[in-house]
């Protein structure tokens, strides 16, 4: 019982990793902008240098995701129910990338909030993360 119980654990574990992999896949086309800025901006802040200013790409990644992130959750949604028709599969693994888009949106707008874009006035346009759910 023991052995299987591990047998389970590690099929599990790769699982949930190919998981991750396909729900890092679906989101790049549609959020790719905002997920390479957050992961570029925060290795900065951990390397303890300074944000240079990316005034054009902020705004157009906000502008962008105000406009997009529905049709885009949609098209997402499609995806995922064509390539795994289990609902239950279905729904976990687009469950998985909604929960990572706004893991990353909010990460998004943390940034947004510190030196040296929080006086940029499109921040401004930035969708309440409420809505986005």
């Amino acid at each position: 019982k023991q052995c299987i119980n591990a047998e389970y654990g590690g099929v599990q574990e790769l699982l949930n990793k190919r998981i991750n992999e396909f729900v890092d896949e679906i989101l790049l086309p549609y959020f790719g902008g905002m997920i390479n800025f957050v992961k570029d901006a925060e290795q900065v802040t951990d390397q303890g240098r300074e944000q240079r200013v990316r005034e054009g790409e902020v705004v157009q990644l906000v502008r962008g995701f105000a406009q997009d992130y529905r049709k885009s959750i949609d098209i997402i949604n499609g995806e995922v129910m064509k390539c795994f028709t289990n609902f239950n599969n279905g729904t976990v693994i687009l469950q998985s990338a909604l929960t990572k888009m706004i893991q990353y949106y909010n990460r998004f707008q943390k940034i947004l909030g510190q030196a040296p874009y929080k006086t940029l006035p499109v921040r401004a346009e930035l969708v309440n993360v409420h809505h986005v759910m």
